[in-house]
C-alpha cells in the first residue's frame, strides 16, 4: 500500500520565510562591508598625515653635533628615493653650512597637522601643513611654525615624505 504524501504550503509559512529571508539580506549588506574592519590587515607603511609629520620632524630637527650624514640619514629614512635623493644633493649643501655656523641643535614635533590638498597626477600626493614646535636642545627655547609638507604614496611602503614646500610655493 503506497502513500501519496501532499505537502502543504500555507500563507503564513510563505510570508514568514520571505520575512526571514529580507531580514537576512539586509543583516548581509550591513555585515559583509564592517568583516574587514573586524581583521584589521597589516599596514602598507605610514598614513599621509604620519609621512608628513615624520618627514617635517626629521627635516627640521637638526644637530650640529650629530653631523650633516645623521640628518640626511634621518630624513631619508621617512622619504621617498626622490625625496632623500634631493636632501643629500641640494637641501645638505643649502642649509647645512648655516647649521654648523650656528652650532644649531633643534628638536621638532608636530603639534597638529591639517590635509591641503590631494593630487591624483602623476603620482597620488598630498600637501599638508603641519604646526610644529621646535626647541633648542642647548638653550631649551621653544620655536612654533607652520611648515607644508608634500608626501607621495608608494606602492609598497605606503605614504613617504617627499619634501618640504618653501614659502615662494604657497605664495603663487
Amino acid at each position: 500500500m503506497k502513500r501519496n504524501k501532499e505537502i502543504v504550503i500555507r500563507p503564513t509559512r510563505v510570508v514568514t520565510a520571505l520575512i526571514v529571508f529580507l531580514m537576512l539580506v539586509t543583516a548581509g549588506f550591513i555585515i559583509v562591508p564592517r568583516i574587514p574592519m573586524l581583521f584589521p590587515q597589516e599596514s602598507n607603511g605610514l598614513t599621509a598625515e604620519a609621512a608628513a609629520r615624520a618627514g617635517v620632524e626629521a627635516f627640521l630637527s637638526v644637530d650640529a653635533k650629530a653631523g650633516k650624514d645623521a640628518w640626511i640619514n634621518s630624513v631619508c629614512d621617512v622619504s621617498t628615493s626622490t625625496g632623500c635623493k634631493m636632501t643629500r644633493e641640494v637641501y645638505a649643501s643649502m642649509l647645512w653650512t648655516s647649521v654648523e655656523k650656528k652650532s644649531l641643535r633643534l628638536a621638532c614635533k608636530a603639534a597638529s597637522a591639517s590635509q591641503l590638498m590631494s593630487v591624483q597626477e602623476p603620482s597620488k600626493s598630498e600637501i599638508w601643513e603641519l604646526k610644529t614646535v621646535c626647541t633648542n636642545s642647548d638653550t631649551g627655547e621653544t620655536n612654533n611654525s607652520t611648515t607644508q609638507a608634500i608626501v607621495t604614496q608608494t606602492t609598497d611602503a605606503g605614504w613617504k615624505f617627499e619634501r618640504i614646500r618653501f614659502d615662494q610655493e604657497t605664495k603663487q
